[in-house]
């Protein structure tokens, strides 16, 4: 099966996290896109997520339902320490008994690739499919030979100017987050008063 993984906070999920992954997995031809929440993302170990391991696991669970074409893989989470993409990505190697591991990022985060734990063990198990947003498709291709990366795929995405970072204000200056996320998402964080 030919699949693409997706690792983030997800805190919350947005309507983002869902239409972008399902653009670049038409595009290439994947047979699902499976998130993977973070216990701890290595950007966020000092400050935190805003939201628990459980509350993000519950509002990806509940984002992703009856999405026959997106699946969730818990194993960050069951680590239950810094989530280090390296790690993740030996154990769905192992898993999946996959070659590479097709990583979902943005050109945001593949800017900074190199500065990624193990950076060079990285390169040997993932294929970066990179979102191009920000960056012009020819600035990719600039980082990725200073990486001396051998493989990964580009995407001109869409612009969908959602961030978590606004819905946890919104949510913090008393403003409605509809539209921003699904439904159920949404009822979730009013029933646990999450990110207030």
């Amino acid at each position: 099966m030919h699949l693409l993984f997706f690792g983030g906070s997800f805190d919350p999920p947005h309507l983002g996290h869902l239409i972008l992954p399902r653009d670049v997995m038409e595009y290439f031809n994947f047979q699902k896109v499976i998130f993977i929440p973070a216990y701890i993302s290595p950007f966020k170990a000092k400050e935190g997520h805003r939201a628990s391991a459980e509350h993000r696991l519950n509002m990806v669970r509940i984002a992703l339902n009856k999405v026959p074409y997106y699946d969730i893989e818990t194993y960050e989470i069951q680590q239950r320490g810094v989530s280090y993409t390296y790690l993740t990505a030996e154990y769905l190697k192992r898993k999946y008994n996959l070659k590479k591991v097709h990583w979902l990022m943005g050109d945001d985060t593949f800017a900074a690739f190199d500065k990624w734990k193990n950076f060079e063990r990285l390169k040997e198990l993932i294929i970066p499919v990179v979102m191009v947003r920000n960056y012009s498709p020819t600035e990719i291709e600039t980082l990725a030979k200073k990486f001396q990366l051998e493989e990964y795929l580009l995407f001109s995405s869409r612009r969908l100017e959602i961030s978590s970072t606004e819905i946890r204000n919104r949510l913090r200056n008393g403003k409605d987050i509809r539209f921003f996320v699904p439904e159920g998402v949404y009822e979730y964080i009013k029933q646990n008063g999450l990110y207030i």
